[in-house]
């Protein structure tokens, strides 16, 4: 017997159990086994798995996202994959058997980035690859993956491909993707209907398949974005293959945050929009019957709902996404979200809140009366969302929330905007000029800066004082070193790290007192202690508010310590970030997300013959095993 992971064992006749039977079977194997882990018998049994028996053929499953974990059985088949290899194992009997990867399989959850996840699939599944041929020479490998299952599969075959894989090429029959997000890599086989100008959203593969050309192939469906991205969509695109490479090191949790609106629960489900309005329903039929305790427990479920609600609106519901939505078809659930989002920005939900509040401390006193006016008062605020057809109003939930990164990016572009048009060697010029003028008790020459700095500086003030620019900053980020989108990131950055309330405060002390001043009457300035005296006369310390704006424009932004690249200001103008081609990628994202298209592979054609996509996969497979 073999010292190895992997029993070198004879080929025997074995009795296939169904899929859920060997999942319960292997629970129980593992749960048996836990106080015999360390006695040669536990060991023996642990190499007699099918996983890692000896077999011509070995099938190295990835599946995808949130499918697996990284202690899962690899003897347990588990979600959309089971489609292709049950039938093969059928097809082929005791020459093949399967080994399915466990790893992260997560998505910017559990603290871990796609990325992340994605290289721990890679690991784990070279890593069995190797111990696998080690243990069973002669073994040739088929490889199969599912999203993001299917982009660690084709990043090992890239890698065998390019002579630096756990095996060589001649051991590698085939490998199959499904949805793969890096679709369109050079070598690759298109199974099913041509889909014309499209991509995986992650992009392609840059070194190919190298020796395995011709021998990796994969299904997309048309609609998938994930796989079949159109190639217009440059935005996404981009993002897609950011997203797909940058590392957890890389990313700022904040936006994480920002992206994740939950709006928890209602009567123990998850909420949708509709909770709201039909919750008020309930809550003015129970305060016209007198239900104190029924409409103190629904007002304390609505009240919960608030606190998301206005993040959700202060994230999505701007004229541009509503406008944008609400020129689409009208009964589509882009018009739809757009009507929903409309009611949003009508909705008085600090008010809501008081008066839910309110239905609760009545409903406590047993005043019958109280709860009834306040029950109407919070159902008239919430006038505008009750208005529209519940069903509608829950049936667009997800696209809305899926809204969030597309209203991010375009309010970036409106704060990116306002920072290229400030004239920041107007600024740099008149704060330079503020000791000099001070020293001479030149008081026209001090006016005349100081109008300069306020005129120029306090709209980007404003901006940054209303606009989180983390989150904005975060997403930006992530955009390669170099380009004009993450040279925006990285200044949005440091604009975040300026007190922009003192500014704000300060410009708006010194708007007052230029408001009044008198040129017949200027202040006396001591030329021993300038600063004395112009703190006296404006009353903010002027002279240190001096060198963090002169900073601010002569380093581009550059006020907290953090080189920026050279040419941000002009990185910044060229900027290819148009709102409203945002918004129009993201919407197309939005309602891609809200549907089951992405796992719909098992049912939904992939070519004209009308077979589902992984019948055509599982018989290009086989095909392959058969001739190898």
């Amino acid at each position: 017997m073999s010292s190895g992971l992997h029993a070198k064992k004879p080929i025997f006749k074995r009795y296939r159990r169904p899929a859920i039977a060997v999942a319960v079977a292997g629970a129980v194997a593992a749960a048996a086994a836990v106080p015999l882990l360390n006695t040669d018998e536990s060991v023996n049994a642990a190499r007699t798995s099918e996983a890692r028996s000896c077999t011509p053929i070995k099938l190295i499953v990835v599946p995808g996202t949130w499918e697996t974990t990284m202690t899962a059985d690899p003897d347990t088949p588990v979600g959309m994959l089971r489609g292709i290899t049950e039938p093969l194992e059928r097809r082929f009997g005791d020459r093949i058997s399967s080994y399915w990867v466990g790893y992260n399989a997560t998505a910017f959850d559990q603290g871990v980035t796609y990325n992340d996840s994605k290289q721990t699939g890679i690991d784990n599944a070279r890593k069995a690859m190797t111990e696998i041929s080690r243990d069973c020479p002669g073994t040739r490998f088929v490889g199969l993956g599912f999203s993001q299952g299917a982009h660690v599969n084709g990043d090992v075959a890239a890698q065998i491909g390019a002579g630096q894989g756990p095996v060589p090429a001649a051991s590698y029959i085939a490998g199959g993707g499904v949805a793969d997000p890096a679709r369109g890599t050079k070598g690759e086989v298109n199974l099913g209907d041509p889909l014309p100008g499209t991509r995986g959203l992650a992009g392609p593969r840059p070194q190919g398949f190298g020796a395995l050309s011709g021998r990796v192939a994969n299904v997309c469906l048309k609609g998938d974005l994930y796989c079949a991205l159109p190639e217009e969509n440059k935005l996404t695109a981009t993002l897609g293959t950011v997203l797909s490479r940058v590392g957890i090191a890389n990313m700022q949790q904040s936006a994480e945050r920002e992206l994740a609106t939950d709006l928890g629960t209602a009567g123990g489900r998850p909420a949708d929009l509709a909770a709201v309005p039909n919750g008020l329903r309930t809550l003015t039929g129970q305060a016209r019957g007198k239900d104190t305790a029924g409409a103190a427990r629904t007002a304390g479920e609505l009240t919960k709902l608030v606190g998301p609600l206005q993040t959700l609106t202060r994230a999505v519901a701007n004229p541009v996404l509503v406008n944008a939505l609400l020129n689409s078809p009208p009964g589509s659930q882009n018009h739809i979200a757009g009507q929903v989002l409309q009611a949003l920005s009508r909705t008085d939900l600090v008010g809501l809140a008081t008066d839910l509040d309110a239905v609760s401390a009545a409903a406590k006193a047993g005043d019958t009366a109280g709860l009834a006016r306040a029950a109407l008062a919070a159902a008239a605020k919430a006038a505008p969302l009750t208005g529209l057809p519940a069903d509608q109003v829950a049936k667009v939930t997800k696209v809305i929330q899926g809204l969030q990164p597309v209203a991010l990016l375009a309010q970036a572009s409106n704060v990116i905007g306002g920072i290229s048009r400030i004239d920041y060697r107007g600024i740099q010029r008149a704060a330079q000029a503020v000791p000099a003028y001070a020293q001479r008790g030149d008081v026209r020459g001090l006016y005349r800066s100081l109008v300069a700095i306020e005129d120029r500086l306090m709209p980007l003030a404003k901006t940054a004082n209303r606009v989180d620019l983390t989150p904005l900053a975060a997403l930006l980020a992530m955009w390669p070193p170099g380009s004009p989108e993450r040279a925006v990131g990285e200044a949005l950055v440091i604009l975040d790290r300026v007190d922009w309330v003192r500014i704000t405060r300060d410009l708006r002390v010194i708007q007052n007192k230029l408001d009044n001043f008198d040129p017949k009457k200027p202040p006396v300035i001591d030329a021993t202690n300038p600063a004395k005296s112009l703190n006296g006369f404006f009353g903010v310390d002027l002279l240190s508010l001096m060198p963090q704006i002169a900073d601010l424009a002569e380093h581009g932004l550059d006020v907290a310590g953090v080189p920026l690249p050279k040419g941000t200001l002009n990185q910044l103008l060229k900027t290819r970030l148009d709102p409203r081609h945002v918004v129009d990628e993201g919407i197309d994202a939005a309602v891609f997300y809200s549907t089951r298209r992405h796992v719909m592979y098992g049912t939904e054609p992939v070519d004209k013959t009308g077979r589902p996509a992984l019948e055509v996969l599982e018989a290009w497979l086989a095909q392959r095993i058969e001739t190898a």
